[in-house]
């Protein structure tokens, strides 16, 4: 039951409900202020979460020990060029040599043009070819030069492709050519390699198939080194050297170098130390205080995040395992709660004793990951322990933040229908209210007009 706002009482009726409403509404007012709240730890506790991630990536870069086994090759001449895979044992050192050959496929021509589609170019169903001594049946549907191209085109797993071209208007003729390079590429036809092209004339070699072949050592007695194509793969642990260009008797022979990728191990080890100073920051950020003016953090103050910097921390301070310090590698604290990295400092570490200065971050001796004392390993556990899904303890604080955000909202749900309930009471009541005195109302000028009518 309504009626219109203030209509017999004069009074606004909606502007009264509306306070009464703001007053009954605090409670739930005071849920949404501590859902906001919530929300913003749980978002400072995901950032900190991510920004651990990130350190746990980088650390776990420089335990895996193809981290430490980069190599940075150089080739003298470029009749060859020479390249390190990053996850191989790259052996250091160099290599002199000659390029002999380049690998080549085996093709041939034939030498009588026909017309393409109009010519029979062989008389039966099907023809042979021998790939490297196995035989191989093709079969022709359309003898013309166009059907025993495609035919020969179509057959799976051949190892020959053909082409068709012009050799004058209107005539065609046909070059086979193996799909791989190297010696075992070579093909023929059986029988003394005569041609079931009849058409065609005789077959004229364009290439052999050829292996590529380098030569190291001594000029007049060389090992020779071959490939089936221009790619020597492991030449030396972990180096690749593609041939490409055969090399004259009077050109110099190529050396290859490779030398040890420390400029790419520092850059790893900064990428570690630049980590973890943003997660030490981002903790930072999150659990200020406040002074003056200036906001706190969501997290100020907040007991767990200071224990996860200070891991942080002494994954450092603490020093070697042997006692010493970390500074030898160039890795420092600052009296402002940072890391410090001289690259110079650690290369020259790393090339005065390069198993040493692994070991000090990757205990790679230690099977337990729980005992493993190298300073990656160290920085990898504190923030594997603070970001493993479910169990972390970052993890677990979202876990949990998000949960008490569910139920605040939950409660404010419940409290939404309370109040709906309350808002409909408060009408009715005031609703019943202008009735009553609008019934007040009319008795009252009913009475004055009897009252009236007996003077």
């Amino acid at each position: 039951m309504g009626s219109v706002d203030g209509l017999i009482s004069g009074m606004s009726t909606s502007s009264v409900i509306s306070g009464l409403m703001q007053v009954e509404a605090a409670p739930q007012n005071a849920l949404k202020t501590k859902i906001t709240t919530q929300q913003k730890v749980v978002t400072a506790y995901q950032g900190i979460n991510a920004k651990m991630k990130g350190l746990l990536d980088a650390a776990k870069v420089l335990t895996d020990p193809t981290a430490w086994k980069g190599g940075v090759a150089t080739s003298s001449s470029d009749a060859a060029t020479a390249t390190t895979t990053a996850s191989s044992a790259t052996q250091s050192g160099s290599l002199t040599f000659r390029v002999n050959k380049l690998a080549a496929s085996h093709s041939v021509v034939f030498g009588t043009p026909v017309d393409a589609t109009t010519d029979t170019i062989m008389s039966d169903p099907s023809f042979v070819i021998d790939v490297n001594g196995v035989p191989k049946t093709v079969n022709v549907a359309d003898p013309s030069l166009k059907g025993v191209v495609d035919a020969i085109n179509k057959t799976p797993d051949l190892g020959v492709k053909a082409t068709a071209f012009q050799v004058s208007p209107g005539k065609y003729t046909m070059q086979l050519t193996s799909t791989t390079t190297g010696a075992l590429s070579k093909f023929e036809f059986p029988n003394g390699n005569t041609s079931p092209f009849t058409a065609l004339g005789n077959v004229t070699p364009v290439s052999e198939g050829a292996d590529a072949e380098l030569a190291v050592g001594d000029s007049a007695t060389p090992l020779l080194v071959t490939s089936s194509t221009n790619t020597f793969k492991d030449l030396m642990g972990g180096l690749t050297v593609t041939a490409t260009k055969k090399q004259l008797e009077t050109d110099p022979p190529v050396t290859v170098t490779v030398a040890s990728d420390t400029e790419g191990i520092a850059a790893k080890v900064q990428a570690m130390v630049d980590a973890a100073n943003t997660a030490l920051s981002e903790i930072g950020t999150q659990t200020k205080n406040k002074s003056g003016a200036v906001a706190g953090g969501p997290l100020a103050g907040n007991s767990i995040m200071s224990s996860v910097s200070s891991s942080v921390l002494n994954t450092v301070s603490g020093g070697t395992s042997a006692g010493g310090s970390f500074k030898e590698i160039g890795i420092e604290l600052t009296r402002s709660g940072t890391l410090t990295f001289d690259k110079a400092k650690f290369i020259a570490a790393l090339n005065a004793d390069p198993e040493k200065t692994q070991a000090l971050f990757a205990d790679t001796a230690q099977t337990d990951v729980t005992l493993k004392t190298g300073l990656a390993d160290r920085m990898a556990a504190v923030a594997d322990k603070s970001t493993q899904t479910n169990t972390g303890t970052l993890s677990r604080l979202i876990t949990s933040g998000n949960d008490a955000i569910t139920d605040l909202n939950h409660r404010v749900d419940d409290w939404d229908v309370r109040l709906q309930a309350r808002q409909a009471t408060l009408q009715k009541q005031f609703g019943a209210m202008e009735t009553a005195l609008g019934k007040l109302k009319n008795q009252g000028s009913w009475l004055s007009g009897q009252l009236a009518s007996l003077g």
